[in-house]
């Protein structure tokens, strides 16, 4: 795996990155797709050294309520894959099937779920090596408590991470009916040392707006070290990296969580670029019981185009009280 995150071949982000020498290495993807009517579909795989591979699969739909994968999905394939739940590269940099075939639970009842989505890539694949802010970074690392464990734990921070905007189309099938889905999609693939414990706490919003450009604001405060942030908005194949923005204290403290957000960023084109939205509902995640996430559904407007989004809050519970 190379080390320079600004070259990494295509085939290389594309991949699954493995590390067995490493303690706590993580290589994470992540698909969601959010519908017009409400419906929503969020699913995460990700490949661990130690302490088990993790797995998220939740299903929306207005008319019926929350699906979740509540079990095992299964063992761990070659590539992307635990079970009967796969991702495959059907095109480097463009296309990836996601499909599955298994029991979900609704209200307590299981219902035999299968489904076949196809991610078809509508914004260039951005990496957030890119996205960093140099100088921002420095002054974190500069306030820091430099010592031999604070250099060990720097390491969960630098991570190979690429997202990027599309549409998610196929089918669900729910206990022999099927439902034709197509989605606004984000899907996000990052590898490297990830321990739970060492976050305090982070967002991570990011969405496809209705002109069909891709938009992200990413923040995460460690317990060692102050927040790193980094964010972009794509404009045809132009991508343009956030630079000016708040405190995840500023806009989120009371509540730390909040359902409504209206913010203004200002990125790399020197155009500021207002958020407003507002949460519809949001789903719970406990990762190793030591954090926890929140992946919040909502829906609003940049500078008055209308976006679809999730707003994910994440917490150390060691610190707050939830």
């Amino acid at each position: 795996m190379k080390r320079d995150n600004k070259h990494i071949s295509l085939k290389d982000i594309e991949k699954k990155h493995k590390n067995p020498h490493e303690e706590l290495f993580n290589d994470s993807s992540y698909f969601n797709g959010l519908g017009d009517d409400g419906s929503y579909f969020l699913v995460r795989q990700s490949f661990r050294t130690t302490r088990g591979n993790e797995f998220w699969l939740e299903l929306f739909f207005p008319n019926l309520g929350l699906l979740r994968l509540k079990n095992h999905p299964g063992k761990e394939g070659e590539g992307f894959q635990q079970g009967n739940l796969k991702f495959d590269c059907l095109q480097l940099g463009k296309k990836w099937r996601i499909s599955f075939i298994g029991e979900m639970d609704l209200s307590g009842e299981e219902k035999k779920v299968k489904f076949d989505l196809i991610f078809t890539s509508k914004t260039p694949i951005v990496n957030f090596h890119n996205a960093m802010i140099v100088d921002a970074t420095a002054r974190a690392i500069a306030k820091g408590k430099w010592s031999k464990s604070f250099f060990e734990k720097l390491k969960d921070s630098k991570k190979h991470h690429f997202e990027q905007g599309g549409t998610l189309t196929g089918s669900v099938i729910i206990n022999q009916h099927k439902r034709d889905v197509n989605w606004s999609s984000m899907r996000d693939h990052s590898w490297g040392i990830r321990k739970w414990s060492g976050w305090k706490r982070h967002i991570w919003f990011c969405g496809m707006m209705e002109n069909g450009e891709s938009f992200n604001v990413s923040m995460v405060e460690y317990d060692y070290m102050g927040q790193l942030t980094a964010g972009f908005v794509t404009e045809g194949k132009q991508i343009h990296y956030l630079r000016e923005f708040p405190l995840i204290s500023e806009f989120a403290s009371a509540p730390i969580f909040p359902e409504k957000l209206n913010l203004t960023l200002k990125y790399s084109d020197n155009k500021e670029y207002h958020l407003i939205c507002e949460r519809a509902t949001f789903v719970p995640y406990n990762m190793d019981g030591e954090y926890r996430i929140n992946e919040g559904i909502s829906s609003g407007t940049v500078n008055g185009i209308k976006l679809k989004l999730v707003t994910e809050f994440g917490f150390n519970p060691k610190y707050y009280d939830l």
